[in-house]
């Protein structure tokens, strides 16, 4: 139980000769140590900061989160303008929430054999800083929030948000570039590290606001930066965006031989048990002067670098989303040969760091079937089976402020060569509330 103020007062007080009063009926001394009244109210304090860490996300700001405001400028009449191929092919879609929040969104995945339902990733901006770039000042986050959204695709409407925490309990500063739906769980990578959330508590809990903390206790090293990740199968694909920071060389399994690429991703074959990569060796890689301790994959691609997402229409063809800045961004339809999880033997093989060799396939040209532009800020990207979603960081801060084509929203479109069943689908019914 809580006292108040009085009897905290009457009992941590003390008196003439330390004498302490416990009794409310009893009056307090006229003359009491300077710290006598310190004390209690220190001890108030606390109680409010300490509680305060728990109740933020029962907070009225946190539940705000869950709200959508648009801030896009872009109408009908200018996608047909601007952007004729995807306004011919968007079916829906819906703002993203949290913009209004300094929500910033990064990656997106539907609920496997749920198409009413997603997952975007992303990051609360929580402080902005002034950074020079091209002779003038930018606005860029300078601390960020890590976090979940589970939305409604029928309505757009944000079921729930939840914040994310490091496994001591501190707020995730991570960039959450990438998120995928395997095994019943969310994956998140991050910095050569793959990070496991479960995927029931987001969904059933009772709650709309929520924190999660990753529930693998040993890490979960991968040969990729993670700034995007899909999955396919049982196999997650965890992708490179950019190139190593200056005077920093590429690893040299990075590079395609002949291709002149430089982006990578790493595949690797997940045990439904275990919740951890089959493949058990592991070797160094090193980047940007630093060095990794991660598991052996099972498969690379090489493409080009500035890739934001990636998903596969099938077993053969796949997406990349790239976008850089305010220039439009791009949707990339490559078909490959064969199954890049079941390479032939003539498939080109690098050498990873431990001296052993991995088939990779490159997406050239050469495999590039189609390329449609879109509106600045494409991120991750996901397929259903029938609709390709994409979501757009356009309307968020400082972006909004300094781009000419402003898209807010996930958009859903009908990517060529799909044929969209003509069976209604019927949403599945809400988990009920746990007890």
């Amino acid at each position: 139980m809580t006292l108040p103020l009085k009897a905290l007062v009457m009992r941590w007080g003390g008196g003439h000769g330390g004498r302490v009063y416990r009794g409310l009926s009893r009056r307090l001394p006229t003359r009491r140590r300077w710290w006598a009244a310190a004390v209690p109210v220190l001890a108030v304090g606390f109680v409010l900061v300490v509680g305060t860490r728990s109740m933020d996300v029962f907070s009225g700001e946190m539940r705000e989160r869950l709200e959508s405001h648009s801030f896009s400028n872009l109408d009908e009449a200018a996608y047909r303008l601007r952007y004729p191929a995807l306004a011919g092919l968007k079916v829906d879609g819906h703002v993203v929430p949290g913009l209004h929040a300094n929500f910033v969104p990064q990656g997106v995945d539907y609920l496997p054999g749920d198409t009413h339902r997603a997952v975007i990733s992303g990051y609360f901006c929580q402080r902005f800083e002034r950074a020079p770039l091209r002779r003038a000042l930018i606005s860029q986050c300078g601390q960020k929030q890590s976090a979940l959204y589970l939305v409604d695709l029928d309505n757009g409407k944000a079921l729930r948000l939840a914040m994310l925490e490091e496994r001591d309990g501190e707020p995730m500063r991570r960039h959450a570039g990438g998120v995928a739906i395997l095994h019943e769980r969310v994956w998140l990578p991050d910095n050569f590290e793959l990070l496991r959330f479960d995927l029931d508590k987001l969904l059933t809990a009772w709650r709309d606001v929520i924190t999660l903390q990753p529930e693998n206790e040993r890490r979960i090293g991968v040969d990729s930066s993670g700034d995007f990740i899909t999955a396919r199968g049982n196999a997650l694909w965890i992708g490179n965006f950019q190139r190593a920071q200056r005077g920093a060389p590429l690893p040299p399994h990075y590079r395609s031989l002949g291709g002149g690429t430089t982006g990578w991703t790493a595949a690797y074959r997940i045990d439904d048990e275990t919740l951890r990569p089959v493949n058990t060796d592991q070797y160094t890689v090193r980047w940007s002067a630093r060095d990794f301790e991660v598991y052996r994959p099972d498969a690379g691609l090489h493409h080009r670098n500035i890739v934001q997402g990636m998903t596969f229409i099938d077993e053969r063809r796949i997406v990349l989303s790239t976008s850089w800045g305010d220039r439009p961004s791009a949707l990339s339809f490559h078909r490959l040969p064969d199954d890049p999880l079941r390479p032939p033997d003539k498939v080109t093989r690098v050498t990873l760091p431990d001296g052993s060799k991995l088939p990779v396939w490159a997406l050239l040209r050469a495999t590039r079937e189609m390329q449609i532009f879109a509106p600045p800020g494409a991120e991750g990207v996901s397929f259903d089976g029938q609709l390709l979603m994409s979501v757009f960081e356009g309307g968020a801060l400082p972006y909004r402020e300094r781009w000419g084509d402003i898209e807010d929203r996930m958009l859903m479109f009908q990517p060529p060569g799909v044929t969209r069943r003509d069976i209604p689908i019927v949403p599945l019914v809400a988990p009920k509330a746990s007890q």
